[in-house]
């Protein structure tokens, strides 16, 4: 458990994580480490609390990592976002001309960026919500985590707004 050690050196939660692991069983352990390299891997600032909260409370937390990370990066990805939406405007590069004539463009793509985090956010809700008509409509939706050759796990992705408005703070 060289790369959980390693964390645990520097958290400020040393001792709760310590006393969490101490109760795993091997397997578990396993599954902990392994998580915590994948987390790393991913970015993740903090991988214990992910890593702990999937092996002890059966959250698919890894899951729920990545998707957070793939959409805030689409969120802070201005100039992708930018690029996209010259597809539904073919005015969008003069408009987008002209605001960066008055305001600047540094001031533009900050605006642009939080713009965008709150689209994310209102994504993420539905996503979180599924349908809110669904007595209408008598569907819904969910995410659903699957395994590496897409075969559903059984594990719902949620709750992801709970955790994208300080997400940044989560990744390197």
């Amino acid at each position: 458990m060289k790369h959980t050690q390693q964390h645990l050196e520097s958290s400020a939660d040393k001792e709760y994580y310590e006393k969490q692991i101490l109760k795993l069983t091997d397997n578990q352990k396993e599954e902990f480490e392994s998580l915590v390299i994948r987390l790393e891997n991913a970015g993740a600032k903090n991988p214990l609390s992910w890593a702990n909260s999937e092996v002890n409370e059966k959250i698919p937390q890894f899951g729920r990592f990545l998707m957070l990370k793939s959409l805030f990066d689409i969120a802070k990805s201005t100039e992708d976002n930018i690029s996209m939406a010259g597809d539904f405007d073919d005015d969008f590069e003069e408009k987008l001309d002209e605001i960066k004539d008055k305001i600047g463009e540094e001031k533009l793509f900050d605006f642009l960026t939080s713009y965008s985090k709150g689209i994310i956010y209102n994504l993420i809700e539905l996503l979180d919500e599924g349908n809110r008509e669904i007595d209408r409509d008598k569907i819904s939706w969910t995410l659903i985590k699957t395994d590496e050759n897409f075969e559903p796990t059984g594990q719902i992705i949620q709750g992801l707004h709970e955790d994208f408005l300080e997400f940044e703070y989560e990744i390197k």
